[in-house]
């Protein structure tokens, strides 16, 4: 199937967005990075509706035929193919992004009319000290209480608010698998516990070696699928000018409805 067009190029899912948010790096690719903490409930994005009606998941034929299996070895292609056509299929979700010790949450829609919406927390720790807003082809930052069109931000507001909703961007992440060929799935199943309360056992999948993508060397990318193809998570350790970081992105609530919005000028 065609790839969903992105709202932003996927250059900065790799370190070198990352680093903005980080303000610390992390050199260890040799096991998973400490899973976020369950974060409370944010209101500073323009909240979503509440609704009790969910898009029906039905396991896509790129999915079905990606031999998903222990100890299998997955071409990039399909398991990006995989990945994309799972995003589509849902359509809607909310993730979860820990970046050394800032955190964020982002509600998204994929497809023919993407959009983001989300909170980060500030450098100074302070939980959800800035929001963004991605919809229509245009987007908000707000980072001092007040709501405003990125480009008429102050520029280091305007490229937090750009650089944090490209690392969130789920649209991005089959072109950055996709980039390399082969990858390997662990022997057994990871258990990952995710921001909603649920525990999901998920395989492993891995870059056979590093490879390099848009300007960063990855050291280690980690997807991880539930047997349905459905993408549970993503962990991300890159270096970029000579810098480590790692960053990590859990999806739950897939498939529930979301309604982002401009934001009240």
């Amino acid at each position: 199937m065609g790839r969903s067009k992105h709202l932003i190029s996927a250059i900065a899912i790799t370190a070198a967005g990352a680093a903005l948010l980080a303000g610390c790096s992390s050199g260890d690719s040799d096991s998973d990075a400490a899973e976020p903490a369950a974060s409370s409930p944010v209101a500073s994005s323009p909240a979503a509706s509440p609704s009790a009606s969910a898009t029906p998941y039905t396991e896509p034929a790129e999915c079905a035929s990606l031999g998903l299996k222990s100890e299998a070895t997955l071409a990039g292609k399909d398991l990006a193919g995989c990945l994309s056509a799972a995003f589509a299929a849902y359509g809607t979700g909310t993730e979860n992004l820990l970046v050394g010790d800032r955190s964020g949450t982002t509600r998204f829609r994929v497809g023919d009319d993407p959009a983001l919406a989300g909170d980060v927390d500030g450098a100074d720790g302070k939980h959800a000290a800035n929001s963004y807003v991605s919809v229509g082809g245009e987007e908000w930052i707000k980072s001092d209480g007040v709501w405003e069109k990125s480009d008429s931000k102050e520029e280091v507001d305007s490229e937090l608010g750009r650089k944090y909703r490209t690392v969130s961007d789920p649209q991005g992440i089959p072109d950055l698998v996709g980039s390399f060929a082969t990858w390997k799935v662990d022997t057994e199943k990871a258990l990952i516990s995710l921001e909603n309360g649920k525990n999901v056992e998920a395989w492993r999948v891995t870059n056979a070696q590093h490879f390099d993508y848009q300007g960063s060397e990855v050291v280690e990318y980690i997807v991880w699928l539930d047997d349905d193809g459905t993408p549970v998570g993503v962990q991300n350790t890159s270096n970029t000018a000579g810098k480590s970081n790692t960053y990590v992105q859990h999806f739950y609530d897939l498939g529930q409805p979301v309604t982002i919005e401009a934001p009240p000028q």
